[in-house]
């Protein structure tokens, strides 16, 4: 529960540091302000952060199992008396130190070590591509803001000149200086342009909420994005050196490449069932007892012990081996020292490591699996976006040559027009296909 509570801290105050660097810009938002705003308080990127932390204390964990285990114990027992039996009360007092050292588990603590490191590795991948899916997303919301904006700001131009020439053609419609099928037409490209501003006021508070959720804002920011379009440089990148580039530093792939390394020591962690187990331990400290009114004394206590264990057949076959030594306890009057053997077998006890191993198998092949389909996605991601930017290039050169023409006709048109060569009606014809 608390660490549920410092999570909901956390992404509150992110969120009020994110507003405050938004309220904090004069008249309107940055694109760089809006990338960090995005990062810092996107949830994807919050839970990413998240799911760092937790691999990281996994990977702890199974760094810590390659070295001993330790344990301080103390304990203390005060029997009191029984009347009736005559007994006195007791006191009995021992502590010490217990280690445990695993001395072989046939590599099978290393490789979980190295799997724990290669699942953080994949891990700290989903990291950066849930930064760069955030970081597009706020790019890609941000500039399609401003693209919006600006066709609002085209239509509204548009319009404004359509309406004079509205208001125009009434006028000579009345004195009967232009025939009614040119009034329609104009009226007609009139209303046009007023429904294609309506259009463009609903892709502008379309594309504002589709900002805001980008930055991971439940209310609109005050300010909206900068009006400071980049000229962009087109480069003549080759379709190989983009795969390259992909190939090393892809999110998905690498992510995937982790994981599937992972499964490849989990594979091999599986395959340590069926070498011998060795394990050490021990203990060393002090004890002793006394009646009441005796003299407490504290003598040597130690233990040391082996256990070696060994998988065949779905059963497993285990041998201990311990050596002791004592203080004296309530009714003895002689230190105890014992040596003590034990043999045991567990019939089909290990069918459970067994399906771990066949499970770790399973995962690690479908990994490789999955690795190779992450591969050829990713290739196929990188030869559409290829395309798709070859296809962009030419047409923004279409674009560029359809608009100047576009704007010489209806130049062209407004000339014509005053010396009747054209009806007025196409003068709000051109002015519209211009805006388009």
């Amino acid at each position: 529960m608390r660490r549920i509570q410092t999570v909901l801290l956390g992404m509150g105050l992110l969120f009020v540091l994110c507003a405050r660097s938004i309220a904090s810009s004069e008249s309107s938002v940055s694109l760089e302000v809006s990338e960090r705003c995005a990062v810092e308080n996107h949830p994807s990127v919050l839970l990413a952060q998240e799911e760092v932390e937790v691999s990281k204390l996994k990977m702890r964990e199974a760094r810590r199992a390659l070295g001993p285990n330790l344990t301080l114990k103390a304990e203390q027992t005060n029997g009191a008396s029984v009347e009736e039996l005559g007994t006195p009360d007791f006191t009995e007092k021992s502590y010490g130190l217990h280690v445990s050292q695993p001395l072989f588990q046939g590599g099978r603590l290393y490789k979980v070590y190295r799997q724990s490191y290669a699942q953080w590795e994949s891990v700290q991948a989903k990291l950066q591509k849930a930064e760069q899916e955030a970081l597009y997303t706020a790019r890609e919301t941000f500039w399609n803001y401003l693209k919006a904006q600006s066709a609002l700001d085209i239509y509204q131009k548009a319009l404004a000149d359509l309406k004079k020439e509205k208001t125009m053609a009434d006028k000579l419609r009345k004195k009967d200086v232009i025939n009614k099928k040119t009034a329609l037409t104009i009226a007609a490209q009139y209303n046009q342009a007023h429904f294609t501003v309506q259009g463009a006021e609903a892709e502008l508070e379309s594309r504002l909420w589709q900002w805001t959720a980008a930055l991971g804002l439940k209310e609109p920011p005050t300010q909206k994005p900068e009006n400071k379009f980049l000229i962009v440089s087109i480069e003549d990148i080759s379709l190989p050196d983009c795969l390259e580039v992909a190939e090393k530093n892809q999110p998905d792939l690498l992510v995937q490449r982790k994981s599937a390394e992972a499964a490849f020591y989990g594979h091999l962690a599986g395959k340590s069932l069926y070498w011998p187990k060795l394990n050490v331990n021990g203990s060393y400290g002090r004890s002793g007892g006394a009646f009441k009114g005796e003299r407490l004394e504290l003598r040597e206590d130690w233990q040391a012990g082996v256990q070696l264990s060994q998988y065949f057949g779905g059963s497993t076959l285990n041998v201990t081996g311990m050596q002791q030594k004592t203080s004296p306890k309530i009714g003895q009057t002689t230190r105890t020292e014992s040596k003590t053997g034990t043999a045991s077998l567990g019939l089909f006890d290990s069918y459970k490591q067994k399906t771990e191993k066949k499970e770790a198998e399973f995962t690690f092949h479908q990994a490789k699996v999955q690795f190779d389909k992450v591969k050829m996605d990713v290739a196929n991601g990188v030869r559409e976006a290829y395309a798709n930017y070859k296809k962009a290039i030419s047409q923004l050169k279409i674009a560029e040559n359809d608009f100047e023409l576009a704007k010489t006709e209806h130049k062209i048109t407004k000339i014509k027009s005053r010396s009747r060569e054209v009806p007025l009606s196409e003068r709000a014809v051109t002015r519209n296909r211009m805006a388009q």
